[in-house]
């Protein structure tokens, strides 16, 4: 139901990224972002924000309202993290809630998605991933996290090797 955000999915852990991928057909490697989680509703004009716990913070993040509005869709719901980005790289957890204020610049604050869970009157919660990830790259794809799917160790590892140099804490 348009703005009753849900509970987030959560991933799981695995010690290396290649045994992660191995306990799967197919995985969905993505840079891990010590950022703030975030479900995003827009119905037109109407944009709400929630946290994992299910808070309304859309008023303190302008900039992520303002980049949500501009999509191609009258109605929909994405699963993200809303990240302080700085001229040296992603900002800490701590950091990126410090900025979580409607004075903050609204350029700050940016979100990447990760999921697409309703769109113009289609619920796609029992969509299959792939599906629901090309719809995001197609509807939104200067937000889209990095990421692949796959079933190869050696992939997996590539994304955690851009992860990390780009300054995330992995995949």
């Amino acid at each position: 139901e348009m703005f009753r955000p849900v509970l987030p999915m959560l991933a799981s852990t695995a010690a290396t990224v290649a045994e992660a991928v191995s306990e799967f057909e197919l995985s969905s490697v993505e840079w891990k972002l010590d950022g703030i989680r975030i479900q995003i509703h827009r119905r037109e004009d109407e944009v709400r924000i929630y946290t994992r716990n299910l808070n309304d913070i859309t008023a303190e993040l302008p900039g992520i309202v303002a980049a949500v509005s501009g999509l191609a869709v009258r109605q929909v719901v994405l699963d993200g993290e809303a990240l302080w980005m700085t001229a040296d790289g992603p900002a800490t957890f701590q950091e990126t809630v410090s900025q979580i204020d409607a004075d903050a610049p609204p350029e700050g604050i940016v979100t990447f998605l990760f999921d697409l869970l309703h769109i113009d009157g289609e619920d796609l919660l029992d969509t299959p991933l792939r599906e629901r990830l090309e719809r995001l790259e197609a509807l939104a794809p200067e937000l889209k996290i990095p990421g692949l799917l796959t079933s190869d160790g050696d992939q997996g590892q590539q994304v955690l090797e851009e992860a990390l140099r780009a300054g995330h804490e992995g995949v």
